[in-house]
């Protein structure tokens, strides 16, 4: 009980998929006469995305089939076998940096020292000066955190 996808070109070159059922486990078998140049056939499984819920099928009273909960309409014959469930990863939130922000002595300005990984760095012209890339504010949070 498989689900196959049958690609061929009609007779104007254009690609066309249909979307076959085959109720025994055999493989696929087809004759080519009248199919054109190209014909492949493989293995078909819906993809279902979702992080928690895992898929379900639903038919209505027409009997149309579809994937719950994303509502995503299928093949009448496709069973829970003929689903491929993709769990995306969870993507953690951006943490903000922690930031120390100091008032210049000399001017208006205001300087902000932020911690990049095990880093700090600092927007005040003596940071690029030092040597070490340790102004007086990067040294005071250091203190501070001993």
């Amino acid at each position: 009980m498989a689900l196959w996808q049958f690609s061929n070109l009609n007779k104007y070159g254009t690609l066309r998929k249909r979307i076959l059922y085959r109720p025994d486990n055999e493989a696929f078998s087809y004759n080519p006469r009248g199919l054109g140049k190209f014909v492949a056939v493989r293995r078909f499984k819906y993809t279902y995305e979702h992080t928690l819920l895992p898929p379900g099928l639903f038919t209505d009273q027409k009997g149309d089939k579809y994937i719950v909960p994303t509502w995503q309409k299928v093949h009448p014959e496709t069973t829970l076998n003929d689903i491929e469930w993709v769990k995306p990863e969870k993507v953690e939130p951006k943490q903000e940096p922690e930031t120390w922000k100091f008032k210049s002595s000399s001017s208006d300005a205001t300087y902000t020292v932020r911690k990049v990984g095990v880093n700090y760095k600092c927007n005040c012209p003596g940071f690029y000066r030092a040597f070490d890339r340790r102004c007086k504010h990067i040294k005071q949070v250091e203190n501070e955190q001993r």
